[in-house]
């Protein structure tokens, strides 16, 4: 190396640096876009997939619905209740002209151009009756009666605590001795007077075909399998569009729980077209990498003919380049324009990383409250899927008065959600918004749920943190509400005590368990460790309310506020800050 020119050493050098550069800044590149590449096709995928499972949902939960409407008809269990005990044959074959006013009665649930397949009625002595858009036949009811699937519909009913069945998809042994039919699948009821709980009548299943399931999943093109599973994990449906070859540890697979029956649907997708993007992309890449660095070491050799003296020159003036010192001086008395001008580039140079700086600075202090916007920005959506199945399943019904109190009250908390301020509310606002949320709520489940909103007058003009309590109010559906019988009852309760302010939620739930409470101290302490920023980014996105509220308390109040959490017949939230900058305490 010592023989060479300084010029060819200087080459050298710049170009080997030059390589590193490009290697690191390409490998950055390629990790970003390559991640991107894969986040990309994975939220496609997987929107794909909740829209499809949505499908099949609603389908269950259409089908749940007309046989629940039928099931608990009176005139349905009237006509049931009065039917002679151990008949000789079918009682409706006997009577045709009952059966013909109870076939009327189930077309009145069945009128929709798209509606259900079959709706059967039946019950323990072989009577049987239906309103069918496919083929039944005498030998057929004679067979499901001695078949094995009328067998697990009342085996099912005979325990306790049971009140609705699902059967998989099924040989269609209604239509026997006619065309071969696609198999069916269905939800059973049991016939009775639900609000008294007497005895049971009969049975009411309504049932699909399995085509209604294909066409479902048919606009999910190639390459993608769906498999259908129930409760205990064993498949009983499976779709799989394309002649592939599978590789396990390639696929993409989402699951999805249906949220109206007991089964779980998994999608899978081949990766093969998505392999075939990045081969262009590899290709695309490596000849863009090429090029820039062909032209990166003919602009150095260009550049190197100029740049050798100044360049003596410029190491020494860069030694003495300090924060408070950012100019060089590069030109002598001789100097070419061309090395007056690199000298000016230099300084404006300089002087533009001087204004970076200072501008880093200042987005490094804006930086903590645009996280703190962006996590109080992230709702559970949900509580608007609900909301929107409600304005679906009442528009149906026409004059219906109740839609537009339902829009009002939604449109008015998506506007206070989505108008973000400066990031604070009033105890008034924020309990107004909570109310229409819980009017909302209510209109879902009815007398099932009752809530109250206690607030002191002087209280309501109060300034806190926007979204605390909506968020508190939906957790209680979500978690403390789940698994407790009606009625539901949440309070909230708002007061001054002394300097500082208090708010509570409280359920009439099952409360948190102690597993809970031990580990969300635990997070607690690791929260308060740590730096703001950090705190923010690490918060998952399952578990957004009680640390996301939890953490915007610390950082609105430092160590002056109240956070906690108890049992009390059920889980209570309660929540203080001081009024005038003044800590609150409630022994957290």
């Amino acid at each position: 190396m010592k023989k060479l020119k300084y010029q060819t050493k200087f080459l050298l050098y710049h170009t080997g640096i030059m390589v590193l550069l490009i290697i690191g800044i390409s490998g950055w590149f390629y990790r970003t876009v390559i991640n991107e590449m894969h986040s990309r096709e994975r939220s496609d995928f997987r929107i794909i997939a909740e829209k499809t499972a949505s499908q099949l949902d609603n389908l269950y939960y259409e089908m749940d619905r007309t046989a629940l409407q039928i099931a608990a008809n009176p005139n349905i269990v009237g006509i049931f209740q009065a039917l002679p005990v151990n008949s000789s044959g079918n009682y409706f074959t006997e009577h045709p002209l009952e059966k013909n006013d109870i076939k009327k009665l189930l077309e009145s649930y069945n009128f929709k151009s798209n509606g259900h397949a079959r709706i059967c009625l039946y019950n323990r002595y072989d009577d049987f009756v239906c309103t069918a858009n496919r083929a039944v036949t005498d030998e057929g009811i004679i067979r499901f009666f001695e078949s094995g699937d009328y067998l697990k519909v009342k085996e099912y009913f005979s325990q306790a605590d049971r009140y609705i069945y699902y059967r998989q998809p099924t040989p269609d042994i209604l239509a026997y001795g006619e065309q071969e039919e696609p198999a069916y699948f269905s939800v059973v009821r049991e016939i009775k007077d639900y609000y008294s709980e007497s005895t049971r009548w009969g049975y009411i299943e309504v049932q699909e075909s399995t085509e209604k399931i294909d066409s479902i999943f048919s606009d999910l093109g190639e390459g993608v399998r769906i498999e259908v599973v129930n409760a205990d994990g064993e498949k009983f449906y499976e779709i799989l569009s394309g002649e592939i070859e599978w590789k396990n540890s390639d696929l993409n697979k989402e699951s999805i729980q249906l949220e109206n029956a007991p089964y779980q649907v998994i999608f899978y997708k081949n990766p093969a077209e998505f392999r075939q993007s990045l081969k262009q992309f590899y290709l695309a890449f490596a000849v863009v990498t090429a090029i820039v660095f062909g032209m990166a070491v003919l602009l150095e050799r260009i550049l190197i003919r100029h740049l050798s003296k100044p360049l003596i020159n410029l190491n020494r003036s860069l030694k003495s380049v300090t924060v408070d010192n950012l100019h060089v001086d590069i030109a002598e008395k001789d100097s070419d324009d061309i090395v007056i001008r690199l000298e000016d580039s230099f300084n404006t140079m300089l002087e533009k990383l001087n204004d970076s700086m200072k501008k880093q600075v200042l987005a490094k202090t804006n930086e903590v409250k645009s996280h703190y916007f962006a996590l109080q920005s992230q709702m559970n959506p949900h509580f608007i899927h609900n909301i929107l199945a409600i304005v679906s399943m009442e528009s149906q019904l026409d004059g219906n008065e109740k839609i537009p109190d339902i829009c009002r009250r939604l449109g008015k908390i998506l506007r206070y959600n989505s108008e973000m301020g400066d990031g604070y509310s009033t105890v008034g606002m924020e309990c107004e918004i909570a109310s229409d949320y819980m009017e909302l709520m209510k209109v879902r489940y009815e007398d099932a749920f009752e809530f109250s909103v206690d607030i002191e007058p002087s209280t309501v003009e109060l300034a806190i943190p926007k979204l605390v309590v909506q968020p508190l109010c939906e957790n209680c559906f979500q978690h403390g509400l789940k698994y407790v019988d009606h009625v539901w009852k949440i309070q909230i309760h708002a007061w001054i005590e002394g300097k500082n302010w208090f708010l509570s939620v409280r359920d009439n739930g099952n409360g948190f368990s102690e597993e809970f409470l031990h580990e969300f101290e635990k997070k607690k302490a690791t929260l308060y460790d740590k730096d703001v920023k950090d705190i923010l980014e690490n918060i998952s996105i399952g578990g957004l309310c009680i640390p996301n509220i939890y953490t915007r308390m610390r950082i609105e109040y430092g160590d002056g506020f109240c956070f906690k959490m108890y049992n009390d017949n059920g889980a209570v939230v309660l929540l203080g800050g001081g009024i005038n900058d003044k800590g609150a305490d409630c022994g957290r």
